[in-house]
């Protein structure tokens, strides 16, 4: 429902601001001083509409953020209080009190003095709420230079754990993502499908210095898994995006700690081979919870980084090593408190990041709650239906 809301809410916003933007400006312009006195007395009874639609979207905006200041998000974050403080410092008063010079006909310096700064005020909410809009549109992936305009040609599929396969595209010319976002892959000619259509987001495993674009996931019997699976090499595929927000923080100084559960490893294994070859000073600890070591996809490879880059260090727990067909020496059981305390000096120093199934990030979320960390210092994603 939020992510309904959302939308709905700026877009509400914005077109009612626009409304009394232009009205204002044509009935200035080209019409009398009654118009004038009609538009400027109306226009408060759209604050009825308008203070609950920003309220709304600010309030969802921030529910959607989980927690997330950089990047995108942190952008659209950062203008919320700007236009608000915009509308209830300047624009709401000068309504108010230009409806009630206009109720005068008291059309004197003064009344177009303060109708320039309400232009002005309501310019600029304009502005920022299109630029909100904007990046709404490019967080969900429907605003893209890229979006919907790549074919990928499949070169190789590899088993990377029990139930998991991974597969590698040839990277289209000209494409550029961050460590951690994700794509949309739509399948051709699919022989049958289900509710959720023929296209999938799926998280890049591969780091943006790669040549290949790689994707992983969990085989399970779905017309989607099954099609994607079918695929020959040399085949193809639509990729949209690059969406999404999942990526590194700027400050190096803030030690970076990645939670993932399962298939959830796709992009921290992106961040991780970034920061190894980008040589970023950020220190990076990953806990990672699959049932088995057989489970584990990317286990091997992220043992591999952890020796090249000494920053990275890697934290795997079995929660049924007991049924393990090898031997496990490593931490058991779910990613709880004591274990985070026992490998981290300072569990409030760090950005957290959240990915894997609903109930693993919803659990995660509870545990580092428990242990003080602020919302702001939590960022996740969920891997529902994949």
């Amino acid at each position: 429902m939020t992510k309904l809301i959302h939308p709905v809410a700026g877009t509400i916003a914005l077109l009612t601001i626009l409304t009394f933007w232009l009205s204002t400006a044509l009935s200035e312009l080209f019409a009398s001083e009654a118009t004038v006195m009609a538009v400027k007395t109306a226009i408060p009874w759209g604050f009825l509409l308008l203070v609950p639609a920003l309220a709304a979207a600010g309030g969802s905006g921030l529910a959607l953020s989980g927690g997330r200041r950089a990047g995108v998000v942190g952008a659209k974050l950062r203008r919320m209080p700007v236009i608000a403080a915009n509308g209830i410092l300047v624009l709401v008063p000068s309504a108010l009190f230009l409806a009630a010079k206009a109720q005068a006909a008291e059309f004197d310096t003064t009344f177009y003095a303060v109708q320039a700064l309400e232009l002005i005020a309501g310019a600029t909410n304009i502005a920022l709420l299109g630029l909100n809009m904007r990046d709404g549109f490019k967080l969900s992936g429907r605003l893209n230079r890229q979006s919907g305009t790549h074919g990928m040609q499949l070169v190789g599929r590899d088993m990377i754990a029990d139930g998991t396969m991974a597969l590698r595209f040839a990277k289209p010319a000209g494409f550029h993502h961050q460590a951690g976002q994700s794509v949309s892959l739509e399948l051709f000619n699919c022989s049958e499908t289900d509710a959720k259509g023929r296209s999938r987001t799926l998280t890049l495993a591969s780091a943006p210095h790669e040549t290949e674009l790689m994707v992983a996931t969990r085989m399970r019997d779905t017309a989607f898994k099954r099609a994607l699976s079918g695929i020959p090499i040399g085949g193809m595929v639509r990729m949209t995006g690059p969406n999404g927000d999942l990526t590194l923080h700027d400050d190096p100084t803030r030690p970076a700690v990645f939670l993932a559960g399962g298939i959830g490893i796709t992009p921290f294994l992106a961040m991780a081979r970034h920061a190894a070859e980008a040589k970023l000073p950020h220190v990076i600890t990953l806990f990672y919870s699959n049932r088995r070591p057989e489970d584990a996809p990317f286990l091997e490879d992220l043992r591999r980084l952890e020796k090249t880059n000494p920053n990275f260090r890697l934290v795997p727990t079995m929660t049924a090593a007991t049924c393990a067909a090898q031997r496990w020496d490593g931490e058991t059981g779910v990613i709880d408190a004591p274990m985070l305390r026992r490998h981290l000096p300072d569990v409030l120093a760090p950005i957290y990041y959240l990915a894997g199934p609903p109930a693993m990030v919803g659990a995660m979320q509870k545990v580092l709650n428990g242990l003080g960390a602020r919302k702001q210092t939590i960022r996740y994603e969920d891997f529902s239906g994949y």
